[in-house]
């Protein structure tokens, strides 16, 4: 007669050393396949945001050139979201004096969790980057802008020039790009060559 072999209700069955190892092989195996995905899902969000951060200004700059209104950059330091606000009147009443308004036609730019505004200028002049209002008059001077947004690996200046609609990002990873600086062609002695 055999004896069946039971185990005793309170002893329970332990884990080997090696079942422990291949746990843990599995789960770094997971971790170096899942963690650089989730980077640079961080990564792109970060510099999906300064993109919008640059068309938002560079709808500042076609609004300011073309439109009749004044408009504005501002930085909302309760939310920390960058606007694009114009003076306006309250079409409930359009006799009241013009108040600052946000522009029905430019969402806000809200920043993800860990990508910092680092540094504003206004003519090369630091500006609080907690709240700010960088203003300007349609038609007339616009001053420059630099923003410079940084986390999860983007380290990136957005800046538009006084004269020109155009915005220009510079990542401080790569080579900076062409950009156009004024010269004096008689000064420079070359008053004649063609354009």
């Amino acid at each position: 007669m055999s004896r069946a072999r039971t185990q005793h209700p309170s002893r329970a069955r332990a884990f080997t050393l090696i079942e422990l190892i291949v746990v843990v092989v599995i789960l770094a195996i997971t971790a170096v396949a899942v963690v650089p995905k989730f980077t640079g899902t961080l990564r792109q969000e970060s510099s999906n945001a300064v993109d919008r951060v640059a068309e938002l200004m560079r709808l500042f700059a076609y609004r300011q050139a073309l439109g009749s209104q004044q408009v504005a950059l501002w930085r909302d330091g309760a939310d920390g979201r960058i606007h694009l606000i114009v003076k306006d009147v309250d079409p409930a009443d359009p006799t009241s004096a013009p108040e600052w308004r946000a522009d029905r036609f430019a969402a806000p730019v809200a920043l993800p969790e860990g990508l910092e505004l680092l540094e504003i200028r206004k003519d090369d002049q630091r500006v609080d980057p907690s709240e700010w209002t960088i203003a300007s008059v349609p038609g007339g001077e616009r001053p420059k802008v630099e923003i410079r947004l940084a986390g999860h690996g983007v380290d990136a200046t957005v800046v538009l020039p006084p004269g020109s609609p155009s915005v220009v990002r510079v990542d401080a990873d790569k080579p900076e790009p062409f950009a156009r600086a004024e010269i004096d062609l008689d000064q420079a002695g070359r008053s004649r060559e063609p354009w």
